[in-house]
């Protein structure tokens, strides 16, 4: 029977002693039960909702921490029952009528022509086979580019997009790079439809290329690893992998990229892939094809429509203050493209984030693909 969060404590107890010892070395869990004394008058509407007033009258929540990075995650499955929750990890589901409707209107935008309709960067553009790039005309960063699809619709996913995409994007790199060495941290992201942060439907990603340090996160992540390695000795990453691994949060590897579930998602779903020992300009070879099967399984399996995709890695050259940070990607669900809930709110803001997909219930799917 497959495991499920509420069960990660007995499943790190039950680790042999150097596994379990490093997990929590990593993992500071906490369970706790919320209580609630409903009306006789809810009934119907608990029944309703959520199956059964039992099942809300006594809710078991799971609290992880990560105590190194601080990332922290806390899991309650009712959650995806509220009314207006919008999560998309349950499993397949056509397209609302709505939504098509809504992409197909968005026809003739910008980015249908994009050598007409967006502005080109000072070296120019690149070309690749399924996308070219623009300058992004409201910068985040200094460098701070554009790939878009030659496809209006952001849904219309395959590997040999995916793949341009990348090489595309590490293109535009070297290229703003040969013109500004000391821009160097690069970092490709990818927002999916607007509910993820996308200002225009028709489908495209983006690239920022920065000076000094990398984004915030990203070098959150690289202290967090240095710390580890000063106060244990050990490789932050590499014990990471092995207890994902072991708790049996390990979806796939291909091509040296694993791809795992997250024990403290940043929002619902989230999948990490850790590429060892790769260079970020290795991103187009090693993961076009992990991503893509990720992206494959979130999209077709899991029903998933709006996502953002992080990716990121040491900077272009490499520095030997980076060694042991490998290349990783990021992909998260943000729910129903046409729920009318938002699926971030002061607690994600300020505190850590609340989640509804159950990471064993994600690592299932990845499995399968």
């Amino acid at each position: 029977m497959p495991s499920t969060i509420t069960q990660l404590p007995d499943l790190i107890a039950a680790l042999p002693p150097r596994e379990r010892e490093r997990a929590e070395r990593l993992f500071e869990i906490e369970v706790s039960e919320g209580i609630i004394e409903p009306p006789a008058e809810m009934a119907p509407w608990i029944e309703q909702t959520f199956g059964a007033v039992e099942a809300a009258r006594r809710q078991r929540i799971i609290r992880i921490m990560n105590r190194w990075t601080f990332e922290g995650a806390t899991f309650n499955s009712l959650r995806a029952q509220r009314p207006g929750a919008g999560t998309t990890t349950s499993g397949p589901a056509a397209d609302p009528p709505e939504l098509r409707e809504r992409i197909e209107r968005a026809q003739g935008d910008d980015f249908c022509h994009p050598e007409t309709g967006t502005p080109a960067d000072t070296f120019g553009r690149v070309r690749g086979a399924h996308c070219i790039t623009a300058a992004n005309v409201a910068k985040a960063d200094g460098w701070h580019g554009l790939a878009i699809f030659d496809r209006h619709d952001p849904l219309a996913l395959d590997e040999p997009l995916i793949a341009d995409f990348l090489a595309t994007a590490l293109e535009w790199a070297s290229r703003a790079h040969a013109q500004d060495p000391a821009a160097r941290h690069l970092m490709l992201f990818w927002n999916c439809l607007w509910r993820a942060g996308a200002s225009l439907i028709h489908g495209h990603a983006q690239m920022t290329l920065s000076h000094g340090m990398a984004h915030a996160r990203v070098e959150q992540q690289r202290a967090a690893a240095a710390r580890y390695r000063a106060e244990t000795g050990g490789d932050y990453f590499a014990d990471l992998a092995a207890t994902l691994d072991a708790l049996g949060l390990r979806g796939f590897t291909t091509d040296g990229a694993t791809a795992y579930a997250s024990l403290t998602p940043v929002k619902e779903g989230e999948v990490i892939l850790l590429a060892p020992g790769a260079r970020i300009e290795e991103a187009s070879a090693r993961l076009a094809a992990p991503l893509w099967a990720v992206l494959r399984a979130a999209t077709q399996d899991m029903g998933v429509r709006a996502f953002n995709v992080g990716l990121y890695g040491p900077p272009l050259g490499g520095d030997p203050a980076w060694d042991g940070f490998p290349l990783v990607a990021r992909l998260v669900d943000r729910g129903a493209p046409l729920s009318p809930t938002s699926d971030i709110a002061a607690l994600e803001l300020f505190g850590s984030s609340v989640i509804s997909a159950d990471p064993f219930e994600v690592v299932e799917v990845l499995r399968r693909r």
